[in-house]
């Protein structure tokens, strides 16, 4: 026992002088200068420190494209998480009715974008689903209005949500079993058909991801009612993008169509399905975004040959 040092930290000395910055508004520059230069592993233990978190969370996140080790350093770093979390919970009072404040918003995003580096590392990633860590973040998904800083909380949440879902990996299986559990395509339906332009991309793409597997077709077709809801959900999106067309979410929404219509290759066609695939996919409306992207334009001849048993030529 007597070989163990004064303090669990090994920079306790630069701790304590730290978290004597003053964090008055007056001072909130000069605390950026002070924390500019630390490292890493230096910042990690300055979390703990509730007045310092905010301006080091924000440093960290400037250092996550230069750290390879970060995300294991915040996920084994003692009671970072908890830091973290506390920071994500800390405003769930706030969500109804909203009343939360951009300054706000922006501070819990910076917590989530954390949790997001933690998600694209793949040991980390593991871990996160283990802990069900994303269960926190669910509160942040369900649509409300207008608000811009609540809207800002959905579209972090859904980024960490798309950077756990890296289905093909080892742990993949184990992902996709967490996400079916815990209901996340209703999640991101309500996403879809509520929320703003980037929280529906992002929604929608994670919905893609969930389809393109064999496990999560099976579970978004297990009812006719669960099916029903998303093709629906996607004849929406369709219409949205008539109006103000953008060929990356065009593609998501048609790769999901595709998931989708491959049962009908099983089954026979379904009147009720294909009154549900949007007529204007196959029309001119989406000629012209489509004119150089091959790849999604076939995408749309293999769908509409799912659906009708014929390829198309538009004219």
């Amino acid at each position: 026992m007597e070989n163990l040092p004064e303090s669990p930290f090994s920079n306790s000395a630069l701790i304590s002088s730290l978290c004597n910055i003053s964090s008055s508004p007056a001072d909130m520059q000069q605390n950026s200068h002070d924390l500019d230069g630390l490292t890493p592993n230096q910042l990690v233990l300055l979390l703990h420190d509730s007045n310092l978190r905010g301006e080091v969370m924000y440093q960290l996140i400037k250092k996550r494209d230069t750290c390879e080790d970060l995300a294991p350093l915040l996920w084994k770093t003692f009671n970072v998480v908890y830091m973290l979390l506390l920071e994500v919970i800390s405003v769930y009072w706030k969500l109804s009715p909203p009343t939360l404040s951009m300054k706000e918003s922006t501070r819990v995003c910076n917590a989530l974008a954390l949790f997001q580096v933690m998600a694209k590392n793949p040991e980390t990633r593991k871990e996160l689903i283990k802990a069900k860590i994303p269960c926190y973040f669910y509160p942040f998904l369900k649509p409300s209005g207008d608000d811009k800083p609540l809207e800002y909380l959905r579209l972090t949440s859904l980024g960490v949500l798309d950077a756990l879902a890296k289905f093909d990996d080892p742990y993949g299986p184990k992902v996709l079993h967490f996400f079916l559990e815990t209901e996340v395509v209703p999640s991101c339906l309500e996403c879809i058909d509520l929320c703003d332009e980037l929280s529906r991309k992002v929604a929608t793409l994670i919905v893609m991801k969930i389809l393109m597997q064999e496990k999560g077709m099976s579970y978004c077709c297990a009812t006719p009612e669960r099916f029903y809801s998303i093709v629906q959900v996607l004849y929406r999106v369709v219409q949205k993008l008539t109006e103000k067309p953008c060929l990356l979410h065009l593609m998501y929404v048609i790769q999901c169509f595709l998931s989708l219509s491959e049962v009908f290759k099983f089954i026979g066609p379904s009147e009720a399905f294909i009154r549900q695939v949007h007529p204007q996919l196959f029309d001119n409306t989406f000629k012209d975004i489509l004119r150089d992207d091959h790849e999604t334009a076939w995408m749309l001849q293999v769908l509409h040959f799912n659906v009708y048993g014929r390829l198309f030529s538009p004219e």
